[in-house]
């Protein structure tokens, strides 16, 4: 009897124990429950797979920034190895590079060989029956000239001292015509530089638009071969973009347009 007591006892130990450590893992349980603030504790693979990609993405990333450093790197110690002469030649060629593009964006005055055309209204009488609009110049008329002088291979055109450039605006308004937004009357020179014998051919050709407009319409035009003519630079000064922006390459570069 005394045995099946002690057994008894022992059994009731072992009870005793395995229902403390199910309450303390229980607790355990909870504990980090709480402490993940409800978020599942389970990581799955793509979970990690994903981490392995970012982390290599940014190693990635971080080679081609120390690329770049050691580039620029190598660039300054190649500006600090210029002497100088080699020093006055790269300022010298960067001022005629910024002349260069203010010519071509019509900032700055230009002279050199091409033509002078003068275009006029009819002088004759307009018949009765005629329609008057079409012995007087129109904006019509000028852009067609421009249009053959630019086939001409015109590098630079005004039109009575107003430059002609990418954002010019031709139209009329009554009786005048408006350039670059201010008014302007007849008689109307359009001065181009360029090949004077290119320029000449694109005026006076058996299909150039001012001898049509002489011919059929009486009106005048005259076409002035120049030495040198020298055009005004276009008085709002250089364009400003708003929307247009050089197009990068992946490297952070500018890409040049292809020739």
């Amino acid at each position: 009897m005394a045995a099946a007591g002690g057994t008894g006892e022992g059994m009731g130990l072992k009870h005793t124990v395995f229902f403390v450590i199910c309450v303390a893992v229980g607790f355990s349980i909870v504990s980090q429950a709480n402490g993940a603030n409800g978020m599942n504790l389970f990581v799955s693979k793509k979970t990690l797979s994903d981490l392995e990609i970012s982390i290599e993405s940014e190693r990635a990333n971080l080679d081609s920034i120390a690329k770049r450093m050691e580039e620029a790197g190598r660039k300054i110690q190649e500006y600090e190895a210029i002497d100088a002469d080699a020093e006055k030649s790269f300022y010298g060629a960067l001022v005629a590079e910024a002349a260069l593009y203010r010519s071509l964006t019509a900032a700055s005055r230009v002279h050199g060989p091409g033509v002078s055309v003068t275009l006029d209204d009819s002088p004759q009488e307009i018949p009765a029956w005629a329609d008057a609009n079409a012995f007087i110049v129109h904006d019509t008329d000028i852009l067609r000239i421009i249009s053959d002088l630019s086939k001409g291979g015109a590098e630079a055109i005004s039109i009575n001292g107003h430059r002609i450039y990418s954002g010019s605006t031709i139209y009329c308004n009554g009786y005048t015509v408006r350039i670059n937004g201010r008014p302007e009357t007849r008689p109307f020179l359009i001065d181009a530089i360029g090949d004077p014998a290119n320029l000449s051919a694109a005026m006076i050709g058996p299909s150039s638009y001012g001898l049509m407009l002489g011919e059929y319409y009486g009106l005048i035009f005259r076409v002035q071969v120049e030495e040198d003519i020298v055009l005004p630079a276009h008085a709002g000064g250089p364009e400003v973009f708003r929307y247009a922006q050089r197009v990068q390459d992946s490297a952070g570069d500018a890409v040049e347009p292809s020739r």
